[in-house]
């Protein structure tokens, strides 16, 4: 059921649950206006006298934390090979998107947007805020527009957004002008393109998008900017040109529409919606028994190799009806935090990771506390990085050979040696009185970093100052990771005092490079530090996270096991009302799952149990092997593909790309 003369589609709800149903390779230019996280680095609005303060763009939303990262991979997948991606940044974030994006396209650039008539500074003591950034990025062979050198300058010049156009009920503090918008869509996309706005707003992007006869497709999670955006977006379909006549945006009520010739409006159902976009056959869906679940919006509870959070896309519109849901592999729990269920049965073979379910469902307060500790470490690691500006200087001699390598080795020990007590201040009295390594790994990782700069800068080219001092950070940090996963390998620990044991898993799990868990030929965990992309990232956001309201009601309907698979299922007896979610570890060489071995005769096992016992509906996801397909090419067992793309392969143990089968028994 696909409409191909649809316009707009504004949906009301949270773009990172609406995305994730956002086909592949669907969106033809991505312009968007996220969050600045300015909250921490702004004054805030301006004070005046007897007035109103003057705007300063900060809104409520540059108080929380937005991370680029976890939006980077989704506006790739959705995005055409032939698409645009521009997104209005600020000082603080550019970094941060250039370093998610720059590696996955051909091109990356910037734009700068100057704003003639930018808020003034009283006290004349610093420059205006006169220029915002635009971060852009393309593939070869995308579209592009430009008629003249002069509209190739990475310059555009306009006022802020000012009466009659911007709104005054609601007032929205970042309202963009639609006249840049349009110039950004002329340049970037073709007529009938679909323009994708994720951060809606009070949808000027839309505006702009439909008056130049493009298509539209925004989200907004804020009840009143979202009704505003319908109303101006709606307005803008009826007349080409919105802003030629002044508009009353305080009193009018909403135009009415005809819905029999403009079907896409406002929904609570985006699948649905996205259907009719995007030709998804609704009635082969109907024949599945699928329940179209949105699910709950809830994020996983921790990362985990072969996480399905990517692949809800396809898991969500094809559960079917049902009361119980059961997960004998629960792993991170991407499928059941994002599901919603009356009950949830949620199973584990790894005791380590069960204790972290068990800790988060009955709020442990030693486990926050262990857990709180190791993340004020890591704000005291950046502390003692600001207070000792030597080692950049030090780095800087050997660069430039003032100091030989043997003068540099000596002065890191020295430096360690006197400053011993501060380093091990990083880390709380009570993780400084068991086994430390933290001083000797201070050292080491010292040295290695600034001889490697120095290699690589002999090798290829001149590192930039920045990236100097976020390596020199990097070293610092690696070695408080070295010393957790040093006290995560204490079997005395893991035996005595278990909730200390699972505060260091979790630590590990969130720094460990990519998230994976290997472990040496003693038994050993041996994966290193992420690097530089995890200096910035905290653990308090995740354990606030666990204490919230949602995710503990959530577990309020879950009894958890750590058992076998077969048992744990035996032990809860699905019955025809139940859904059962299956991600076992796969059928491939590396066949260890944190330290459990998963082998052909468990495959076994479980397809028998399936295939010819298991009374409920279920749904396995596992990568095609000419073993799996065998197991599961049965009378009444449906199997369908689909491709997964690896981000880290170690030691070339999986293909960076594989078939997946989604395996169904309805």
């Amino acid at each position: 059921m696909k409409d191909p003369d649809w316009r707009k589609c504004i949906l009301r709800g949270d773009s990172r649950d609406v995305i994730k149903r956002i086909p592949d390779n669907s969106v033809d230019f991505i312009l968007t206006d996220p969050p600045y996280n300015l909250g921490q680095h702004s004054t805030g609005n301006i004070p005046l006298p007897g007035r109103t303060a003057m705007n300063n763009d900060v809104a409520k939303w540059d108080m929380i934390d937005f991370n680029p990262e976890e939006w980077a991979d989704e506006f790739i997948r959705i995005l055409k090979p032939t698409g645009n991606l521009f997104i209005f940044t600020s000082y603080n974030q550019l970094g941060r998107w250039y370093n998610c994006l720059d590696h996955k396209f051909d091109t990356s650039n910037f734009m700068i947007w100057h704003k003639t008539n930018p808020a003034p500074k009283i006290f004349k003591a610093g420059f205006l805020n006169s220029c915002e950034m635009i971060f852009t990025c393309w593939n070869k062979k995308h579209t592009w527009n430009f008629i003249s050198q002069a509209e190739m300058h990475n310059f555009i010049e306009s006022a802020i957004c000012m009466k009659p156009e911007r709104l005054s009920n609601p007032k929205h503090p970042t309202q963009k002008p639609v006249a840049i918008l349009k110039k950004m869509i002329e340049i970037a996309s073709n007529e009938n393109d679909i323009i994708f706005d994720p951060f809606m707003g009070v949808g000027s992007t839309g505006v702009a998008a439909l008056a130049l006869n493009r298509r539209f497709i925004g989200i907004e999670i804020d009840d009143i900017y979202f009704e505003a955006a319908k109303k101006r977006i709606e307005e803008a379909l009826l007349q080409r040109d919105l802003f030629s006549q002044p508009i009353d945006n305080t009193q009018s009520k909403d135009t009415d529409i005809d819905m029999a010739s403009e079907p896409l409006n406002e929904t609570q159902s985006p699948i649905h919606e996205m259907n009719m976009f995007f030709g998804i056959d609704e009635m082969q869906e109907t024949k599945l028994g699928v329940s179209n679940n949105l699910g709950s919006g809830l994020a996983p509870i921790i990362k985990w190799p072969g996480g399905k959070e990517k692949e809800l896309k396809y898991i969500l519109p094809n559960t079917p009806h049902f009361e119980r849901f059961i997960e004998p592999f629960v792993g991170g729990g991407s499928v059941f935090m994002g599901i919603e269920a009356k009950k949830y049965l949620i199973n584990d073979f790894s005791s380590e990771l069960i204790e972290l379910y068990q800790c988060i469902a009955k709020s442990d307060q030693d486990f926050y506390r262990y857990a709180e500790m190791m993340d004020e470490s890591w704000n005291k690691s950046i502390e003692f990085f600001r207070d000792n500006p030597q080692l950049v200087e030090t780095y800087f001699s050997y660069r430039n050979e003032h100091i030989d390598k043997v003068e540099l080795k000596k002065f890191v020990h020295t430096f360690c040696m006197n400053n011993r007590e501060s380093i091990l201040n990083i880390i709380d009295n009570e993780y400084a009185s068991l086994p430390c390594v933290l001083l000797k790994e201070m050292e080491t990782n010292l040295f290695r970093k600034m001889t490697r700069m120095s290699e690589l800068e002999r090798e290829k080219h001149m590192l930039p100052d920045n990236d100097i001092v976020n390596n020199i950070e990097t070293a610092i940090k690696s070695a408080v990771y070295m010393n957790y996963r040093h006290l995560y390998n204490n079997k005395d620990i893991t035996v005595g005092n278990p909730k200390l044991h699972c505060a260091l898993f979790f630590f590990i799990r969130n720094y460990a490079y990519s998230g994976m868990f290997r472990y040496s030929s003693k038994g050993e965990f041996n994966v290193p530090y992420g690097g530089m992309a995890y200096n910035s990232k905290l653990l308090n956001k995740k354990l606030n996270y666990y204490r919230s309201k949602d995710l503990l009601n959530h577990f309020g309907k879950t009894k958890i096991y750590n058992l076998d698979f077969e048992q744990f299922l035996r032990t809860v007896k699905p019955h025809e009302d139940d859904f059962i979610f299956l991600d076992p570890p796969y059928d491939s060489e590396f066949s260890t799952y944190a330290q459990n071995a998963f082998t052909k005769e468990d495959q076994r096992r479980l397809a028998n149990y399936l295939i010819n016992e298991c009374k409920a509906k279920w749904m396995m996801i596992i990568k095609n092997t000419d073993f799996i397909y065998a197991l599961y090419d049965k009378e009444g067992i449906n199997i369908r593909t689909f491709d997964k793309e690896y981000l880290v392969s170690f030691m070339n143990r999986n293909d960076k790309k594989v078939t997946h089968l989604l395996i169904t028994n309805y």
